[in-house]
């Protein structure tokens, strides 16, 4: 009679996490950070050397997510984090989800990921929902902030949900999401409905990324966390008042900002990102005309290069590619 060894999630899941970024010549190193104002820990991978920078991913997605942008980023020292609730990161305490608790729980996590891991300041590069945490924090903090790169439309206040991605907010059907065996079909269908119909034709992600993201859904708590928070920050129309970055917060950032924003982005809101990027004092936008929500996935190399080239254009050092 055969037995079975049993393996414990999170074993599983750092399995494909490892796999995914060995497909690259990647080994990033595992790193805890310890919020004592949140009574959390928060794990980030920590991979290269050179100047710090920080990724912060969208929704019910981990650190992972921004290997195929990390990869092309040699003279960094990236600085992954899975946001609280995400991958192997504690949640957010429950007193502290409330539009104003979520600010201060910003300001403390990342706060003590760049005081640990980037000496005090760093560049922070956000995606969705990361996208909304590294301009609200850019707000919080000028002093911890050298330049903020938007990937992807953000959590912005007047940001718009697309009619199939209203389902989340919905408590029902919350339940089935959260204990549904996702498989690489529906993968291939979320992609399409944000904006990658080309990549799921045509450069689909590698076997070990698609192992990866079916890990980080069965095997951590990640998407039960997720749809949790979302179905308290979320209407049909978009965001609730107060949860995204608001209007006056992105016109008091000081630090020079990166928008790279995918044409075919379904959360542009209807006055369009310009009218966001216009409010920034320093602030440049670039939009791919054929690229979606996560727009390093269509085209990482270009994506990297673009914030090469702005960093010199800026003056912000030497350049990644020199790395």
């Amino acid at each position: 009679m055969s037995t079975s060894v049993h393996v414990p999630r999170a074993a599983r899941f750092r399995q494909a996490e490892v796999a995914m970024w060995a497909h690259r010549g990647l080994r990033p190193e595992e790193r805890w950070v310890t919020v004592e104002e949140l009574g959390i820990r928060v794990r980030a991978l920590v991979h290269g050397e050179g100047r710090p920078v920080v990724f912060v991913h969208g929704t019910a997605k981990a650190a992972g997510v921004w290997a195929p942008l990390v990869a092309q980023m040699p003279g960094i020292k990236a600085i992954v984090l899975d946001r609280p609730g995400c991958g192997l990161s504690d949640p957010l305490p429950r007193m502290k989800v409330s539009p104003e608790g979520v600010r201060r729980a910003v300001d403390a996590y990342l706060t003590t990921v760049i005081d640990e891991l980037a000496d005090g300041r760093a560049d922070v590069v956000g995606n969705s929902a990361g996208g909304m945490v590294a301009l609200t924090y850019a707000a919080i903090r000028p002093d911890k902030v050298r330049t903020v790169i938007v990937e992807g439309v953000p959590a912005v206040e007047g940001m718009t949900l697309p009619l199939p991605l209203h389902a989340p907010r919905l408590s029902a059907l919350q339940r089935v999401i959260v204990n549904y065996r996702v498989s690489e079909r529906e993968l291939k269908l979320a992609f399409r409905l944000v904006g990658h119909g080309d990549m799921v034709a045509t450069k689909w992600m590698p076997p070990v990324d698609v192992a990866w993201r079916i890990a980080l859904a069965r095997h951590t708590d990640t998407y039960r966390n997720e749809m949790a928070m979302l179905g308290q920050t979320v209407t049909a129309a978009g965001p609730r008042p107060g949860w995204a970055t608001s209007l006056d917060e992105l016109e008091s950032i000081e630090a020079p900002a990166l928008w790279l924003i995918g044409k075919r982005d379904p959360f542009t809101p209807k006055v369009g990102v310009e009218s966001w990027a216009e409010r920034m004092p320093h602030s440049t936008l670039h939009v791919m005309p054929r690229q979606g929500h996560e727009p390093w996935m269509d085209d990482a190399a270009g994506n990297a290069g673009m914030i090469d080239q702005w960093w010199r254009e800026i003056g912000e050092g030497p350049g990644l590619l020199d790395g």
